[in-house]
């Protein structure tokens, strides 16, 4: 993992900007580095060796659920253990938290490159670390690195990362929305020696639990975070006395350079060329009502990917991450779609990945940027716009790649933080993760995975909804999925999320610190699918939820609670809810893939039939005509389709000439309606149903399609949004196919922006 073409003036100190490590670290000779490994390890002796190390990790992973006290590490999961050679490199991660691989290796090596000379890297240590600009993604998640010594020589590190409930901030739990630079979010800590040789410093740990709101679940989960490290290393410790360092190293060795081997035979059949994707936030701070741009660049050469981020806006408010955020979003989202079948060993992958970032941008923020919101906004944006980009580039690929595909993420971690004081005045802070529930987007061969939790965290949980009300003081009236719609749809739809409703209970009241609720779609399913859910959260005071409760009635439909609506914001302040409110939020329906005008109509009638679609959507969305016994039409449905192609052509702008390519020349699909063909000695993009030709794989298929424009609010009521905000202005664009009207993209435009180049194909000559 490099930056090779950065400018050379650009430091990348952990410092002034995001720490990028050097190609060959700068090391104290005060610490000696274990190197040497045996030439070969009989089969049986290897496997035995990789399966420890294997198990050892993951038994730090369950060791970490077992002793954390917070519910956002000992349910959802929110921490992540590895094992790492002497120089940082990521061997073994569990499946967990995956972008937190690069936090624990960029952690290290900054270590190894400014604290080995003092205060030093000794048997026993251990280092403890929050700062954003040296690898953490933000300040909750708190890197505990230990080095793994063999005689003098460092051989290798155990490190974890875990998310803390609190760890001060302008904001309870930390994400502290409000932030316009570093200095109103929460501390910062560089790497320091919080245990010395095998002894906690209580003096740095009371410094780091003093920031806290909840020290006392602070406490205990870095108590246990120090406890699992330990006995990750004595483990690892006897592995060496038992096959000898040498052994375990070149094993170690071994491990990296598989997992190096298997992306680079990966890639080697994808063909080269560049790919692009946009998307959007909305509101940088409380009270900010614009809409900003993070974009993501693929460009493939060989073996090699060299990533960037030109043309996402500047550093702003409070929606940025450093390097490592940037960096760790898409290797999370390149290693679950490329090579998950190396089930966590990583590292040799990420030697593949060039990461050449533009500083003092919204995903690559320099000092003093307020970070702190990131794990529930900017990294679920840049993951979900990897995971969009990488989508696209294994669309190119052959079959056995392309199937590896999965597609965008949700754009937000919908969740919401709460917190106050019991019955009996303990303070808590209610991290309600339930958003782990999740839902999984549509492939390229099928739906996508209805409540199917989250790729990029594969062991996360929700709560029980009896877990919650046992923590905190409230009473959940409903929690259920979210209705089929125009959100998600496609060819192939995007699995479902849910919703859930709660009031205070038992306590006078208690305050809503964050929360999410967006004005637009900020994803769109690939290949001409429609945008996924809006994310809402919605509170009332003065309810009548109480008088249906004492009549016997569970309120079930929030439209229909009498009260006084709240005004909520993008990213508001805190707000106060009295015993007599009633709030209720929503994860989201995942992204589509393709036009959900080419949805078998057979699925869209099951889908009915099952009720996870309501039946006025059957003719709104997917243009299905459904008989009265609940089967698909199938001769209106075509009639059906073809007046709604002709409506989009109708209402599109058409390209200048429309010329068609030969229904005797072979098609290769990418995905949807965009293929590839042979054209007079080129290879061209064309549709895949009408044929027509779209221009030269280097150039820019949008050029050539029939475009309709819209406001997304005008795509369906799932959409719909009050005037004043942001997604108000924010535009639909399909790009078609000029003869048929089938969508060949989508995409997501605020007005004056340019549509983003999204795939250019070096390839000349035949198509492999």
């Amino acid at each position: 993992m490099t930056a090779s073409t950065t400018p050379t003036t650009v430091v990348w100190d952990g410092i002034a900007r995001g720490y990028i490590p050097p190609l060959e670290l700068r090391i104290s000779d005060s610490v000696r580095l274990h190197t040497t490994a045996v030439d070969d390890v009989d089969p049986v002796t290897f496997e035995v060796i990789r399966y420890s190390l294997m198990n050892i990790n993951l038994e730090h992973g369950q060791n970490l659920q077992r002793l954390c006290v917070s519910p956002v590490t000992m349910i959802t999961r929110d921490f992540q253990p590895s094992i790492l050679t002497q120089h940082g490199d990521v061997v073994f991660l569990g499946p967990y938290l995956q972008y937190f691989s690069i936090a624990q290796s960029l952690t290290t090596k900054w270590i190894l490159e400014n604290r080995a000379a003092d205060p030093g890297i000794a048997p026993g240590d251990m280092y403890l670390s929050n700062d954003p600009f040296v690898g953490s993604p933000h300040q909750p998640d708190a890197v505990v690195a230990a080095p793994v010594f063999v005689g003098d020589e460092l051989f290798c590190w155990v490190s974890n990362v875990l998310h803390h409930s609190d760890v001060g901030g302008s904001v309870m739990g930390s994400f502290c929305v409000d932030a316009t630079d570093l200095f109103l979010d929460p501390p910062a800590f560089p790497p320091f020696k919080l245990v010395e040789r095998g002894q906690v410093r209580p003096d740095l740990e009371q410094m780091f639990l003093r920031q806290s709101r909840v020290p006392t679940n602070v406490h205990m989960d870095l108590r246990a975070a120090i406890s699992a490290s330990t006995v990750a290393v004595d483990k690892i410790t006897r592995l060496l006395e038992r096959y000898g360092a040498d052994a375990v190293k070149a094993v170690m060795n071994r491990v990296l350079d598989a997992g190096e081997k298997t992306i680079a035979e990966r890639l080697a059949k994808i063909p080269d060329g560049t790919w692009s994707h946009r998307m959007y936030a909305e509101a940088a701070a409380t009270g900010d009502n614009a809409t900003y741009v993070y974009q993501t660049t693929i460009r493939k050469v060989g073996e090699h990917l060299y990533v960037d981020n030109r043309g996402t806006d500047s550093q702003t408010g409070s929606i940025n991450v450093t390097y490592s955020g940037f960096a760790g979003s898409f290797l999370a989202a390149l290693t679950a779609s490329l090579t998950a079948d190396l089930a966590g060993a990583y590292g040799g992958v990420y030697r593949r990945v060039h990461f050449e970032p533009v500083p003092g941008t919204l995903s690559c923020a320099d000092f003093p940027a307020a970070v702190s919101p990131a794990g529930m906004y900017t990294m679920e944006t840049l993951i979900s716009l990897a995971g969009t980009v990488i989508a696209k580039m294994l669309a190119c690929a052959p079959a056995e790649i392309a199937e590896l595909a999965i597609g965008p993420a949700h754009p937000a971690f919908y969740a919401l933080i709460t917190g106050g004081a019991t019955a009996d005045g303990n303070p808590f802070i209610g991290t309600n993760a339930n958003n782990m529930i999740g839902s999984l987007a549509a492939t390229p061969s099928g739906d996508g995975v209805d409540f199917g939790g989250h790729f990029w965290i594969p062991e996360g949980t929700a709560s029980n909804v009896e877990e919650l009300e046992l923590l905190w003081p409230m009473l959940y009236l409903y929690r259920r999925g979210l209705p089929g719609g125009a959100d998600g749809a496609g060819r192939y739809r995007g699995g479902r999320g849910f919703l859930e409703c709660s009031i205070p209970w038992g306590v006078p009241g208690l305050g809503a610190a964050v929360y999410v609720d967006e004005s637009f779609p900020k994803v769109v399913g690939p290949f001409g699918a429609n945008p996924a859910s809006v994310g809402h959260f919605r509170l009332k005071h003065g309810s009548d939820v109480r008088a249906s409760l004492d009549a016997g009635r569970i309120p079930q439909d929030f439209a229909a609670v009498a009260g006084t609506s709240e005004r909520i914001e993008a990213k508001g302040p805190a707000l106060m809810v009295g015993a007599d409110g009633v709030w209720e939020w929503t994860g989201a329906n995942a992204a589509g893939f393709g036009d959900p005008l080419a949805r078998e109509p057979e699925q869209v009638a099951a889908d009915i039939a099952v009720g996870v679609l309501p039946l006025a959507a059957a003719d709104r969305v997917y243009g299905v005509v459904v008989t009265e016994s609940g089967a698909a039409d199938l001769p209106a449905t075509l009639a059906r389709r073809a007046e709604l192609f002709g409506q989009r052509l109708a209402a599109a702008t058409a390209p200048q000439a429309v010329r068609t390519v030969s229904e005797d020349s072979a098609l290769h699909v990418l995905g949807g309606e965009l293929a590839v063909v042979e054209h007079d000695g080129r290879s061209h993009f064309a549709t895949a149903t009408g044929r027509a030709l779209l221009g030269p794989v280097d150039g820019n298929y949008k050029q050539h399609c029939a475009v309709l424009d819209r406001p997304v609010h005008e795509l369906g009521p799932e959409y719909a949004t009050a005037e004043q905000r942001a997604g108000f202005a924010i535009r639909f664009r399909e790009y078609l196919c000029p003869i048929t009207g089938l969508r060949v993209e989508t995409e997501i435009l605020r007005d004056g922006d340019e549509p983003v180049h999204d795939i250019a194909l070096a390839v000349s000559g035949r198509w492999e």
